[in-house]
């Protein structure tokens, strides 16, 4: 059986000395948000909610902790906010968006695909902040 032994000099790969970068490759490009089409077309938004109270039982949560203010698939990030009240010309105090179903939701409701860890939120750190109360992720 052969051996290979591979040196390598860590402060000339550290230099640069022999390394061509492209610098274009680095560059990260942000992707650009848009807003969903429910948060533009009521209709749509309206039909994606009569869906989700038919097949998924959507409607006032029974006081417990699950309920989509703290629901993985609720977004009350500041730009989807911006697309329901821009859009829908709603207001958005207690309203996110159910980024699962495709729909503005009320916060104190709830459904049968509800689940653990949200809001979606702006917070990058969100997961080091203590909930008030309710989920691990309650609205702050």
């Amino acid at each position: 059986m052969a051996k290979i032994v591979i040196n390598i000099d860590m402060d000339e790969l550290k230099s640069g000395i022999n390394q061509v970068v492209d610098d274009d490759m680095y560059e990260i490009e942000e992707e650009e948000f848009v807003c969903p089409l429910p948060t533009q077309d009521s209709k749509l938004n309206s039909e994606n909610r009569e869906y989700v109270i038919k097949e998924h039982s959507y409607g006032p949560s029974e006081g417990g902790k699950e309920m989509c203010g703290t629901c993985s698939y609720y977004s009350i990030k500041s730009k989807m906010l911006d697309c329901l009240s821009s859009g829908l010309e709603m207001d958005v105090e207690g309203v996110g968006y159910c980024v699962k179903f495709e729909f503005a939701c009320k916060a104190e409701n709830v459904c049968d695909a509800w689940e653990k860890g949200g809001p979606i939120t702006d917070f990058d750190d969100i997961d080091t902040l203590e909930p008030i109360e309710g989920n691990e992720k309650d609205i702050f």
